[in-house]
């Protein structure tokens, strides 16, 4: 008869490390589909040559919007509409998901951020839905993770000074403000 091992704590908090772990990784990969999923007129983010909507990526450092359209085959020969609707041939193909390693821990910083040199244009765009779905994020985050964890998204920059304490007292900077989910 094999001899049971004695209850460890230890061992259970390990297994849901792991399990947040895991959790966390599959939140960040469908959010990035999520992100890049060509859905029409009801596309999150906004589609025109469709680069823009294939530059999503994740990391523990902020990814930097340092990719042209112009350098980048096929995006670099469809002609741009600028009209609002898609332009003849727009491609929709994550370029980075693949490269992702998912190996993000539940203690660390991970960044979702877009490559196109043009990210900002196209975050502001009227058609961009982007700054809607960091807000309604709480339907993916119930069906991922199995255990409840503590996920916040900065969501807006706020002046220090505004009563807050240490640093947050000092008015000459600024900080991010989390919306928990």
């Amino acid at each position: 008869m094999a001899r049971r091992k004695p209850f460890s704590s230890k061992l259970v908090k390990k297994d849901n490390e792991d399990l947040l772990t895991r959790d966390l990784n599959d939140f960040v990969r469908s959010a990035l589909l999520e992100l890049s999923e060509d859905r029409g007129p009801d596309s999150i983010s906004p589609i025109d040559t469709g680069f823009f909507a294939s530059s999503w990526t994740a990391s523990t450092q902020r990814p930097r919007p340092d990719q042209p359209r112009e350098n980048h085959p096929p995006w670099s020969t469809i002609e741009p509409s600028m009209q609002g609707e898609p332009a003849d041939g727009y491609v929709v193909s994550p370029r980075f998901i693949n490269d992702i390693k998912f190996n993000f821990k539940i203690f660390s910083k991970v960044y979702i951020g877009n490559r196109s040199e043009y990210a900002a244009r196209a975050l502001a765009s009227p058609r961009s839905k982007v700054a809607k779905y960091s807000g309604t994020l709480q339907p993916l985050v119930n069906a991922i993770f199995t255990d409840k964890a503590k996920i916040a998204i900065g969501s807006k920059l706020f002046k220090g000074g505004q009563g807050g304490i240490g640093p947050f007292a000092d008015p000459s900077r600024e900080f991010v403000d989390y919306t928990n989910l």
